[in-house]
């Protein structure tokens, strides 16, 4: 079967490579065609060596989301069957509840952990997701992780409410995923952008209630006065470093904070008392159990949302699906289809 190997030496390193097909399956396995992978910042890291956990000693698969078609099945899976289409969770082994040291080592795409960009892969079966309907492999594929990101941020840790203002960073696949859920759920959302078209776009594509221009130093003011001094009850910081801080000083009394990314780096700095005057909650998300990726898909389907895409690449295309995920020019997701 053809895959893509990744050695942590750049995008121009990614190359096209066979492996022996899957063969035997253990009696919980499936094997999986994948028919579309999405891209994560994490696997633009991963690519560049960035990544802290990523060890780079021997080329590996990359990428940690994909949707597929089930083609066989363990001897002990019941619950899946042939030509059942379904997604993954990133980790091979999360069943529910709270992530520890040995689950951890499960996650795919890095780590010594192959990932999901070749045309079979074989799967744990309670680690597979069965599609909804009315959704392709291409929008499918990106649930994995920013969807399931998004979900722990807002709904899981975030406890959003009808009427709540929530504050979102950026037009990534997270944030966009994050702002769909607030919209269907009766929040009002606040997006960070970095230009005037792709603030028109989320306002008329994603039903955002108001952007502010994040280059602007004093944009974290700007959120304070769109909610008319109140401040936001969930922030969702998918940059880091010390836009981290400026996101707390928007927060009104008992919010939210979920923190995702490192866009801008590891560090920063806090001011305490932003903390303690309004009893915030500050809380790293690393995405969520598969148990919770079950509940996101039954919460998608019931609300009949939809991805937002915003190019598909060909599997012969997976150096340009990466460098337009690194120019930042995207709204929402980047796939490579099959």
């Amino acid at each position: 079967m053809q895959c893509y190997l990744a050695d942590g030496q750049g995008i121009d390193s990614i190359s096209l490579s066979h492996r022996a097909a899957p063969a035997i399956l253990n009696d919980r396995d499936v094997l999986v065609e994948v028919k579309a992978c999405s891209l994560n910042y994490r696997d633009l890291m991963i690519a560049k060596g960035t990544y802290s956990a990523h060890d780079s000693s021997a080329p590996f698969i990359p990428l940690s989301d994909m949707a597929g078609e089930v083609k066989a099945v363990g001897s002990k899976v019941s619950a899946l069957k042939p030509g059942d289409r379904v997604l993954n969770h990133p980790f091979r082994h999360w069943p529910a509840g709270t992530l520890n040291s040995q689950w951890a080592r499960t996650f795919v795409g890095c780590m010594g952990m192959d990932g999901v960009l070749a045309e079979q892969i074989v799967y744990p079966a309670d680690a597979l997701i069965v599609i909804p309907d009315y959704l392709s492999y291409v929008e499918a594929s990106t649930f994995t992780i920013a969807g399931l990101t998004a979900w722990a941020a807002v709904v899981t840790h975030g406890r959003i409410r009808p009427g709540n203002w929530v504050l979102l960073q950026g037009t990534g696949g997270v944030s966009i995923f994050a702002a769909q859920l607030a919209h269907a759920m009766g929040a009002k959302t606040i997006m960070t952008t970095s230009c005037a078209e792709k603030a028109e776009y989320v306002k008329k594509n994603i039903g955002v209630t108001a952007t502010v221009i994040y280059q602007d130093p004093d944009w974290h003011k700007q959120v304070k006065q769109i909610t008319q001094g109140a401040g936001v009850d969930v922030v969702v910081d998918v940059v880091g470093g010390e836009t981290l801080s400026l996101s707390l000083q928007t927060c009104s009394y008992g919010a939210r904070v979920a923190v995702i990314g490192v866009l801008s780096g590891q560090n920063t700095t806090l001011r305490i008392r932003d903390l303690l005057a309004h009893q915030v909650a500050l809380r790293g998300i690393y995405m969520e159990s598969a148990a919770e990726l079950r509940a996101f898909v039954c919460a998608v389907e019931a609300l009949k949302i939809k991805p937002s895409v915003d190019k598909v690449f060909s599997f012969s295309q997976v150096r340009e699906a990466y460098r337009h995920l690194e120019s930042q020019k995207h709204i929402g997701k980047v796939v490579i289809a099959f």
